[in-house]
């Protein structure tokens, strides 16, 4: 099995038991790990701390998942999973809305959790590495691989986690298309299950979020996929 880094995870969960037993399991897998029991105190400790990656529940007191995901992700661009019992298509289509970078239903395996955290943390920070650490320019855009931020005219835009990963992908490789296949391997990986439509969303968000700042440069080419006119 690849070895992953040892990172800071935040778990989010009002439950203990079950926020105690996950943490043991992340533990033992070399991460460090800091434990939060209701919204108010995960969004801080997200704030003050700056975890590498959170696993959240929804049903929590004092504020709910969907409030902390939106607000974590307003401050963070890390890997969120979510964990809930919740398990409906509109569910996980507004969590996906609000930033979250996978989706776990309750009961799981500790040990698959374990696994969905650690492949989170190999493909978001796989990019961190020296041959990737320089600032690439684009006109108004500036993207660092090495920070996972992008910005326009210095403003930066806030990105999930995929958004960044698609965005770092398409300008990495100019008038290059990618098929939605090709990118699916490159933003989520080939040992995750996504349909293309979700790849068309992705890009779609991302898109909105560009134009709104002025930037016009992903273009879809048709039959084929997408690729960054320079």
């Amino acid at each position: 099995m690849q070895e992953v880094e040892s990172r800071k995870i935040l778990i989010a969960e009002d439950n203990t038991d079950l926020n105690d037993m996950l943490r043991n399991y992340l533990i033992k897998a070399g991460h460090t790990v800091y434990q939060a029991f209701d919204g108010v105190q995960a969004v801080d400790m997200a704030a003050k701390l700056k975890p590498d990656l959170m696993v959240l529940d929804i049903m929590m007191p004092l504020k709910d998942g969907y409030d902390v995901c939106r607000e974590v992700r307003s401050i963070a661009n890390i890997p969120i999973i979510v964990a809930s019992a919740k398990e409906t298509e509109e569910d996980k289509e507004r969590l996906f809305d609000l930033g979250a970078d996978d989706y776990i239903t309750k009961p799981f395996s500790f040990k698959e959790a374990v696994m969905r955290v650690n492949a989170q943390l190999r493909r978001y920070y796989k990019l961190n590495t020296a041959e990737n650490s320089f600032v690439r320019r684009l006109d108004e855009l500036t993207v660092y691989p090495d920070k996972f931020e992008a910005r326009v005219m210095d403003e930066p835009i806030k990105l999930t986690a995929k958004e960044f990963k698609m965005l770092d992908t398409l300008t990495g490789n100019p008038d290059r298309i990618f098929s939605k296949q090709q990118l699916i391997d490159r933003v989520w990986g080939e040992d995750e299950y996504i349909d293309e439509n979700t790849v068309a969303v992705t890009v779609l968000r991302l898109r909105d979020k560009l134009e709104a700042k002025g930037v016009r440069n992903i273009v879809t080419v048709w039959g084929l996929g997408y690729k960054w006119q320079s």
